[in-house]
């Protein structure tokens, strides 16, 4: 069996908290991919072997139940089988809410979820791997339901630097001047949830939000995806490297 992953919604009250639960599987041969820059993530390794690997090579072996950082730029994901993990990304959001650490303190590290959420993060790893993906992602989502009595109280400002990073233009001295900080002051707010500062943060989603239109199709004329926000393509194509994990074109292949 090759890898695959299968995503499952999450029940409104965990709506702007997770990202979708997946699951994913492997078959008993070794296997190696890139997953872009994703969102840091709740891991749950029921067999098999899993990693992810960082820029610059560093290899980040995924535990029974752990939680991954932010990643500044592309990750591969590799492991051996056979292979059941199941896990959540988590929005910047739900890392202050969730998870009594400074995101910017795991960048690209992985650390036991014991360590933070206790018996609870070994609660999933009961479930039978061989139970259909829909029961297993169930399983994730009951785990993460049950964390909603226990969350943290989150600032308002974290979900202000999401929208802006999310949005068009990424003025920060407009960003300082609406939240009425420092610019030292929200480099310390953005690496508490979101574990990046806001420059990069923008950059990213912008690339993201790039790939989206040309995975989709929605554009004939590559130019017209990136000459709005960047002044030349090798600007355009140094940063769609970074996050994406290839060229422009070399997506563009992979989607065909």
């Amino acid at each position: 069996m090759a890898f695959t992953l299968t995503f499952w919604p999450v029940a409104a009250p965990l709506a702007g908290l997770v990202d979708a639960v997946y699951v994913a599987r492997g078959g008993g041969e070794p296997f190696a991919a890139c997953a872009g820059t994703l969102l840091p993530q709740v891991m749950w390794r029921l067999t098999g072997k899993v990693a992810w690997r960082c820029p610059g090579g560093a290899v980040r072996a995924i535990g029974a139940a752990s939680v991954f950082g932010p990643s500044t730029a592309a990750l591969g994901i590799e492991g051996s089988g056979p292979l059941v993990a199941v896990g959540a990304g988590v929005f910047p959001e739900g890392w202050a809410a969730l998870l009594p650490v400074p995101a910017s303190a795991l960048i690209e590290q992985v650390a036991d979820l014991a360590d933070f959420w206790g018996a609870d993060a070994l609660r999933p790893l009961d479930a039978d791997p061989s139970l259909p993906d829909r029961a297993l992602a169930g399983q994730v989502q009951g785990v993460l339901l049950g964390r909603l009595g226990k969350l943290r109280p989150v600032d308002p400002r974290v979900g202000a630097i999401n929208r802006w990073a999310n949005g068009t233009g990424h003025d920060i001295n407009q960003l300082v001047q609406r939240l009425g900080v420092s610019h030292r002051h929200l480099d310390r707010l953005a690496a508490g949830a979101h574990g990046l500062p806001p420059r990069l943060l923008a950059n990213r989603h912008k690339i993201l939000r790039m790939a989206a239109v040309l995975a989709s199709g929605a554009r004939d004329n590559r130019r017209d995806t990136w000459s709005s926000e960047y002044a030349d393509q090798a600007h355009f194509t140094r940063h769609f490297r970074r996050f994406i994990g290839a060229t422009p074109t070399q997506f563009m292949q992979d989607e065909e």
